[in-house]
């Protein structure tokens, strides 16, 4: 299920990035393969090496991972730059 996959994109981007302190992490956009039943999701992030930073409004330019997430599983296959 999307909401799944979902799920565990955002919180490998979280992990991956932690040192970074990733906010806004969201869903741009996704893509299902039924043949390999595999979830392509384009995720979208803002980076702030700064903490307190992340509380100002002043909204930072995006990152964007696309994260391969596996229907069977839920394992997290690979992660490219968009």
């Amino acid at each position: 299920d999307l909401q799944g996959a979902v799920s565990v994109a955002r919180q490998r981007i979280n992990d991956l990035f932690a040192a970074d302190a990733p906010r806004d992490i969201g869903l741009e956009g996704f893509l299902y393969d039924d043949h390999l039943m595999v979830w392509s999701l384009t995720i979208g992030f803002a980076l702030s090496a700064d903490p307190a930073e992340a509380l100002t409004s002043v909204r930072q330019a995006r990152s964007y991972k696309v994260v391969r997430v596996s229907e069977a599983d839920k394992s997290v296959l690979s992660i490219n730059d968009r």
